[in-house]
Formats: C-alpha cells, sequence, structure tokens
C-alpha cells in the first residue's frame, strides 16, 4: 500500500471497525451492580454515604436529625492500552495481521471496568485493609457501626462469613438508586490513532500507533447490600443463612434497612471454580434436603431467587 494521508485514514478507520467488533463481543456487567458516577475533577468524594433517616410524626417543630458524618473519596486513575503498526507492514500490504490485535483491544475496552471492578471485589476479602468503607472499616467487616457509636453506643454487624475454607461467593442486592460498589468515571474511554507520517515515532521507530484511553476507578458505596461467604456455596443453608443476615441489617435510626426487599436486582456473585453449584442452586426445581439424606428430594426454594455472574477476575 502507498503510504499517503488517505490510504492512511482508510485503513485506520477499517481498524474501528476491527476495534468495534471486539467491543461488541465480550459480556459485561459492571452497570448492573455499581453506581455508574460522572466525575467532573481529578477526585470526588461523596459525603452522603453511610446517612440514613427515619420519619416521626410531626408534632410541633421538625426535628432536625442527627447524622453521622462520613467522607468518602475515589481518586481517578489514567489507563491506557497501546499496540505499534509496523509501517513496512502497511507497505508490504500485510497489515491485516493487526487486525486479530485490533479486535483484542475492543475487546479489552468493554472489559476494562469489569477487571477494575472485581478485582476490588476480591481484594477485599483477600486484603480486606486495602479497600475501607465510607465508615472505616474494611468493606467485608464483622465489626460494621450501625448506629451514632459516639452518642448511643451503636451496635455491630457483619457482612462477611469466614467460617468456611472455600472459595468467596458474594450476595449482591443492587435494586436501588446507591448500590455497593461505584464505578466512577472521569472520562470516556477513547480510541486515539496516531497514523501520521510526520508522528515521532514513526520518524524515530516507523511505528504508527493505535490505543485506547481513559480515566476511571471504582469504589465502594453501601456495605449493606453486599455479603461475602466462604462457606460451602453446595449446601443451600448457607446461602439462606446470607440473605438472612442482609435481611437483618438496620440503619442508623433502628429501622430495617431493606435489602434484598426490592424488585429484582440481586445477583449471586462466583469465580468460574462455583459456576456450577450457583447454577444449580439458582435454577435447580429441586435441592438435596438440607439436614436430611441427600437422597432426599425437596423443593428448591431459592430458585430464580438472584441472577448468576460468573468473573474470572475472582479466580
Amino acid at each position: 500500500m502507498e503510504i499517503s494521508a488517505a490510504n492512511l485514514t482508510a485503513l485506520f478507520t477499517g481498524f474501528d471497525v476491527v476495534f468495534q467488533r471486539g467491543f461488541e463481543k465480550p459480556p459485561s456487567y459492571y452497570e448492573q451492580i455499581a453506581s455508574v458516577v460522572r466525575s467532573g475533577s481529578r477526585q470526588t468524594t461523596y459525603p452522603w454515604l453511610g446517612r440514613t433517616t427515619r420519619f416521626s410524626e410531626w408534632l410541633g417543630d421538625r426535628v432536625v436529625q442527627a447524622l453521622e458524618a462520613h467522607t468518602y473519596t475515589i481518586v481517578n486513575r489514567n489507563f491506557e492500552d497501546t499496540v505499534a503498526i509496523d509501517r513496512n507492514d502497511i507497505e508490504d500490504d500485510t497489515y491485516g495481521v493487526y487486525e486479530p490485535i485490533i479486535e483484542q483491544l475492543g475487546w479489552d475496552t468493554k472489559v476494562h471496568p469489569d477487571m477494575l471492578l472485581f478485582s476490588m471485589l476480591k481484594n477485599a476479602v483477600n486484603t480486606p485493609s486495602d479497600v475501607i468503607c465510607y465508615d472505616g472499616q474494611p468493606f467485608f467487616s464483622a465489626t460494621h457501626p450501625v448506629g451514632l457509636m459516639n452518642e448511643t453506643g451503636g451496635t455491630l454487624a457483619a457482612n462477611i462469613n469466614t467460617t468456611g475454607t472455600g472459595p468467596y461467593w458474594f450476595l449482591i442486592d443492587a435494586s436501588r438508586a446507591i448500590r455497593p460498589f461505584i464505578f466512577q468515571l472521569r472520562r470516556e474511554y477513547a480510541v486515539t490513532r496516531m497514523n501520521t507520517v510526520t508522528d515521532e515515532a514513526v520518524f524515530t521507530r516507523r511505528e504508527f500507533r493505535y490505543g485506547v484511553d481513559g480515566r476511571a476507578n471504582t469504589g465502594v458505596g453501601l456495605w449493606q447490600l453486599a455479603y461475602a461467604s466462604n462457606t460451602d456455596l453446595s449446601n443451600p443453608v448457607n446461602y439462606g443463612a446470607a440473605r438472612a443476615a442482609m435481611r437483618s441489617f438496620k440503619t442508623d435510626g433502628g429501622l430495617p434497612f431493606g435489602a434484598l426487599s426490592g424488585r429484582g436486582g440481586v445477583y449471586l456473585v462466583v469465580p468460574p471454580t462455583l459456576e456450577e453449584v450457583a447454577r444449580q442452586l439458582l435454577n435447580s426445581e429441586f435441592m438435596a434436603g438440607a439436614g436430611a439424606s441427600a437422597s432426599v428430594a425437596t423443593t428448591n426454594i431459592w430458585r430464580n431467587s438472584a441472577d448468576l455472574i460468573v468473573s474470572e477476575y475472582l479466580a
């Protein structure tokens, strides 16, 4: 191919089509379980996290409620993914060998938010001190304070069960406007082409470049809407215990928080090693009777109680 502005424009436009093809192929889950927040600066602070209220009968003046003050900040990060295309390959009409890597670049862009989110989720149970919640505790913790601890003493609640020995699985309630996780987007992922013969890399290394970059980060929202457990998921009792624990969470005002009480938006999130047992739990019409003989089939009360998400980034 002759190296001309028109030919280079046509070639890289074709690469855009290949990129989009790769972008459309993989599934993506972050928008289902995380609040997507547009950030307008280097970092964004969420002062409202953890604040809960309660109604009271209006007698006399309004009662302004004392709320626990929290500050939670997510700092945006820069990400890029770039490939180089040798000028000689374009001149020799062998540029087709780059199509698979351009398509993979599209795939990588689509799943990058998932990679960030589920890697954070994995980190939250493996190294809890690295993922701190708005209340100063690890996001998955046995000692989340509930109530105004400095005034009334409050209580402690746990959104994790560590009594098992297996891989962690997660029960997520994403039915509300505020979700257990935050995907903070400062700048959309966008393709940048370096496809003119006067580019520095072409001059020094004979390399045209095609890359994607964006600014974003993930963080945690309401711990009351997520539960982690490493107990045996093949035993439905453990899944039921996680649901019961979440349903028991209270607001700072002492009222039921209402986790898992909305319509839809409940997810069971597992690594690939738990996919089979998770599908059996959520899809099978019958299950082995808990506490009884394994040969006794009983109705599976947890069928369709959550949607399944399997993420390789939890492996």
